[in-house]
């Protein structure tokens, strides 16, 4: 994602609101035509008003004054119907625009791969689903009326030079005035808007990281330091928001000092010209009141193009968001997968990740279909790389990984990964009930199958010993279960989705022996029948297991039971001593 110090491409956000208003032509149009009816009331207003005081008022018409009067009401009254579909269709089709972006920011954030999200932080993210958004959907809000503004001044300063030419002259002046004004504010503001956009999304990010990991805070104490960078987050906006009030504080009072003094400009010259005889008291009324009315438009539009910048800054980075390629897409024609007994096969396999050294150098392995397969090595040694690569989270850059003789580059995401469940060491629950947390596995899936795989996880009986049963609502990141229940949660949605790969990412880890004997027991049940890769940190999870790999150095180092790499390959057993330190350290 770009930062403060990458170039602005103000057209890219310019460019991405043009096509959001281009999106909703019907609320677009009905909107910018109230605005103009508005507008048009506006501009007849004060000729109605000049026409009753020159041809009822001085000329002593007692019988026009009443017609001419309710004629001003009923200016008035198609005045308000136009500023109310201007103000509902406006605001329609800013908070329209705001909630789809929305949506099309999350869909594809959702479908980005797993490489944007290790190196894009969450509250980057949130910036742009919350502050960025803010900005567009103001600068929508308000382009109705400007429109509307900007053609009522020109229509205006036509209407000023028919009056009279030299008043109106003398008017028109302002214009040039005006647009250097508004484009000098422009380019100071546009860097620092974007500085501040981007710095809004810092800001965000601690926000997020602190309460994500809000127990390391508490446990280290760092509740403080967790002050300062917030305190440090915070003032960088200060310092960048202040610099952005201070152009403002100096450009934004032109926006109606300009027009003002152009008013005092055609007061002086339309009261001689008034002495002179040039012209009646009710064309220099008119022609004061046309000025009136440009001021309160004259200063929306200053605000407009003074926010402008931004909205267009926040713009370019959700343009950005959405101009990013997803690097892992199905395939122009994918091939189905055919029935088989779940064989994976690594051919040739070489992968890196994109900021890191080769973690595969030439992997080649075959997992016989129905058998367990312990993944073993070093941190660092590819263990969890190896099972990432087989629902296709990451594409290898040589050589290719198949399922049942099939290319997982050839089939489409959702048909891959309908075929593999993975059981992560971190079981992450969302904020609903058990049920919902199980369902994730087979939205579709009836009560009737959602209790037999949590059955099969051995998670029913404490489920059902709780007091909402199935319909308990786990807390957020399902925190009220114990590490030992979320597991067992975990398990039984990867079972509800019936896999012909079963993946477990170290599952018992987290637990005590207790716990993991009676977890290991439910990995029993699911895994008969089904192809089964463990990623290994501690000897007690190999007795889940067939047979053993054994990776190091970027390759294959061993293939075999547990006891015969112990017997031929010294490296393995102190590599499982280590990890087994490791896990008896972490566990209670």
């Amino acid at each position: 994602m770009n930062d403060d110090r990458a170039p602005v491409d103000i057209r890219s956000g310019l460019g991405l609101l043009l096509r959001t208003l281009r999106s909703y032509p019907r609320y677009g149009v009905v909107a910018i035509a109230g605005a103009l009816v508005w507008m048009a009331t506006v501009v007849l207003i004060p000729y109605v008003v000049a026409t009753i005081v020159d041809d009822a008022i001085l000329a002593k018409q007692r019988d026009l004054l009443v017609p001419l009067i309710l004629a001003l009401v009923g200016v008035g009254v198609v005045q308000a119907i136009g500023m109310g579909f201007r103000r509902y269709f406006g605001f329609r089709l800013a908070y329209r625009a705001e909630a789809d972006l929305r949506s099309r920011m999350f869909a594809h954030i959702q479908r980005l791969a797993f490489a944007f999200h290790d190196i894009t932080p969450t509250g980057q993210l949130m910036s742009r689903a919350s502050s960025d958004l803010s900005q567009i959907r103001l600068i929508l809000m308000m382009l109705p009326i400007v429109i509307a503004n900007i053609a009522m001044f020109l229509v205006v300063m036509v209407v000023l030079i028919v009056i009279d030419p030299i008043l109106g002259t003398v008017a028109s002046l302002t214009i040039p005035a005006l647009v250097l004004n508004a484009n000098a504010l422009a380019r100071r503001v546009i860097r620092l808007s974007f500085s501040v956009q981007q710095k809004l999304a810092d800001l965000a990010e601690v926000v997020e990281e602190s309460v994500a990991g809000i127990e390391v805070v508490k446990a280290y104490g760092q509740e403080r330091r967790e002050e300062l960078r917030l305190k440090a987050a915070a003032a960088a906006i200060y310092e960048d928001t202040v610099q952005i009030a201070r152009y403002r504080s100096t450009y934004a009072p032109l926006f109606e000092l300009i027009p003002s003094l152009g008013t005092v400009a055609v007061l002086w010259v339309g009261g001689l010209r008034v002495i002179d005889g040039a012209l009646t008291e009710g064309e220099f009324v008119a022609f004061t009141q046309y000025l009136a009315v440009l001021v309160l438009p004259l200063m929306i539009t200053g605000w407009f193009f003074a926010n402008l910048p931004r909205a267009a800054a926040s713009a370019s980075r959700i343009d950005e968001l959405l101009s990013t390629d997803p690097v892992i897409e199905d395939p122009p024609r994918p091939t189905v997968l055919r029935e088989g007994p779940g064989e994976i096969r690594f051919d040739g396999v070489r992968f890196a990740y994109p900021t890191g050294p080769t973690i595969l150098d030439g992997v080649d392995l075959v997992v016989p279909g129905g058998t367990a397969v312990a993944l073993v090595g070093a941190t660092g040694s590819g263990k969890t790389t190896v099972a990432n690569l087989v629902p296709r989270f990451y594409d290898v850059a040589e050589g290719s990984v198949s399922i049942d003789g099939v290319d997982v580059r050839d089939l489409r995401l959702d048909d891959l990964r309908s075929e593999v469940a993975i059981v992560f060491q971190e079981s992450f629950l969302f904020s609903a009930t058990i049920a919902e947390n199980i369902l994730v596995g087979d939205p579709q899936a009836d009560e009737r199958r959602v209790r037999s795989a949590a059955r099969l996880a051995q998670a029913h009986d404490f489920i059902c010993a709780m007091p909402d049963g199935y319909g308990t609502v786990v807390g957020e990141r399902g925190h009220t279960l114990s590490g030992g229940q979320r597991q067992r949660v975990a398990l039984a949605r990867s079972v509800l989705r019936d896999p012909r790969i079963l993946i477990l990412d170290d599952a018992t880890s987290s637990v005590d022996a207790v716990v993991e004997s009676e977890i290991q027991e439910a990995l029993r049940h699911v895994m008969a029948g089904r192809t089964t890769l463990i990623i290994a940190h501690r000897t007690s999870t190999l007795a889940l297991a067939d047979l053993v790999v054994f990776l190091e150095d970027g390759g294959i180092a061993g293939v075999g039971t547990h006891e015969e790499l112990l017997e031929t390959i010294p490296r393995y057993g102190a590599v499982l001593a280590h990890d087994d330190r490791t896990a008896r350290g972490g566990v209670r």
